[in-house]
């Protein structure tokens, strides 16, 4: 059965960001296709855990009966995570500074910025798609809730790649994250967040981990 190779961009991206356009790249190079969706179709506002993860499921109905493996960068990476232990058919995962832990970290951030009892129903977030301060509504909270009860016991090989000087997901929530699920593993690299200063070495990481078990 013929292996899909797609990539999960992350929260305030899309598609076309600097990352996705550079795995896209290093697939073509090898005569592979890598299926980019774009996971806010044209709702970020409004957008969910839930919503996301259906457009995902959808682009894995469009394309068939096949084996798929899943790249995600950020919330798409913990986005990758949750799919994996709902589709038998996702065989490997490749994440890069996934957001594991996404309802407490934002919940704090909330709370610290508009106290516990005083969340609003939307606040701005800057979103790197349109470069500016966009309306996010906080409903996705609510729904995060039903997604964290998800645990990854489904032994699919995982690699992870974080930067230690992430401030937007501590490369700690990675470390838990392998210290209860031992069979991924992990890669500490001199970077933040974004990976940008990693973007090539990262693709090619990522074709050597597919290739390696026997998925290119």
């Amino acid at each position: 059965m013929a292996v899909q190779y797609i990539y999960l961009h992350g929260f305030a991206s899309s598609p076309d960001s600097n990352k996705a356009r550079v795995f896209k790249s290093s697939f073509e190079k090898i005569g592979l296709s890598l299926t980019i969706p774009d996971l806010e179709n044209g709702n970020f506002e409004c957008m969910t855990l839930s919503s996301q993860i259906e457009i995902i499921e959808s682009c894995l109905e469009s394309l068939g009966n096949r084996s798929f493996v899943l790249i995600g960068s950020s919330m798409g990476g913990y986005l990758a995570a949750l799919v994996s232990q709902l589709r038998k058919e996702i065989r490997a995962l490749y994440l890069m500074a996934p957001a594991f832990e996404f309802l407490e970290r934002w919940s704090l951030r909330i709370e610290k910025q508009f106290g516990k009892n005083n969340i609003p129903d939307a606040i701005q977030v800057f979103h790197y798609r349109y470069n500016r301060e966009v309306i996010f509504r906080t409903t996705i909270f609510e729904d995060a809730k039903k997604w964290e009860e998800i645990r990854f016991l489904r032994k699919l090989p995982i690699r992870i790649a974080h930067g230690l000087y992430d401030d937007s997901v501590p490369i700690d929530v990675s470390r838990r994250f392998i210290a209860s699920y031992p069979w991924a593993e992990l890669l500490e690299l001199d970077s933040d967040h974004g990976l940008g200063s990693h973007a090539e070495w990262l693709s090619n990481d990522c074709i050597s981990f597919f290739q390696n078990l026997k998925l290119i």
